[in-house]
């Protein structure tokens, strides 16, 4: 059996799947200005009236007015006004969080929670002596999740770091294969260039001397190509010598 999401839509969701919550927590709907009454609606009401078969167009504005003053009104640590807010927002955000998911390769935890964020952060914006209207918070979440997302693709995973230190180990002449490594490692840092194309970030990492200089000897022997994916023929050679201090592959002696 599959561990049920952690995801923060995941977990809205599953808290007014409970009929308790569903038909426990009330909303108080304000008069539509054209002599209607006040209407007390549970949750679930609230939600059909919103997307279920018969929903009114008409009525959505004022349902939206009496949510939001919920939530305002909502400063107790145990309070539902702002999870019914979440909840009655779920399906006017989740195609946004597909497209941003599937687009740009993000994480929905992470998506999810940036909107929730937007919300909560718009909500404390709002005057409750004003019109309150939902359109300016959803829109503000859902900008907030692409921006999110796409602030995301500066940071690029890649695996040629590990792959150096996964090459064949590289020691003195005068070395054995079974020596331990010595030395300290450095800090490399890769600036971003000027130009469009290359890096989106600057990159920093720590890799040991005699790795480094073996990937960028190598890099450069080979023209740039990546050797984890081409085979590059060789020119057989007995050592190499990098400044003063000859060096060669593990297994090969000259």
């Amino acid at each position: 059996m599959n561990a049920p999401s952690s995801s923060m839509f995941a977990s809205v969701r599953r808290h007014f799947d409970e009929p308790q919550v569903r038909e426990g927590v009330y909303l108080t709907v304000p008069a539509d200005g054209n002599g209607t009454e006040p209407v007390r609606l549970t949750a679930a009401e609230a939600h059909e009236a919103l997307y279920g078969p018969a929903a009114d167009p008409g009525l959505s504005p004022s349902i939206w007015e009496g949510v939001l003053s919920a939530a305002l009104a909502d400063r107790t640590p145990h309070g539902t006004g702002k999870l019914l807010l979440v909840w009655l927002a779920l399906p006017r955000l989740t195609g946004t969080v597909h497209r941003v998911c599937t687009r740009l390769r993000a994480d929905r935890s992470d998506v999810e929670a940036e909107m929730v964020l937007a919300l909560f952060e718009g909500l404390a914006d709002l005057d409750a002596a004003s019109p309150l209207h939902s359109s300016s918070l959803i829109h503000t979440a859902r900008t907030r999740a692409w921006r999110f997302a796409r602030a995301g693709l500066r940071e690029i995973p890649s695996t040629r770091v590990e792959r150096i230190t996964q090459d064949r180990a590289v020691i003195p002449v005068d070395g054995t294969a079974d020596e331990p490594a010595t030395g300290e490692g450095l800090d490399v840092r890769v600036d971003r260039p000027d130009g469009p194309d290359g890096l989106r970030a600057s990159l920093r990492f720590r890799v040991r001397p005699e790795h480094l200089r073996e990937e960028v000897f190598g890099y450069a022997e080979y023209g740039g190509t990546d050797r984890t994916t081409r085979h590059v023929p060789r020119k057989r050679r007995t050592r190499r010598r990098v400044g003063t201090l000859p060096m060669r592959r593990i297994g090969r002696r000259p």
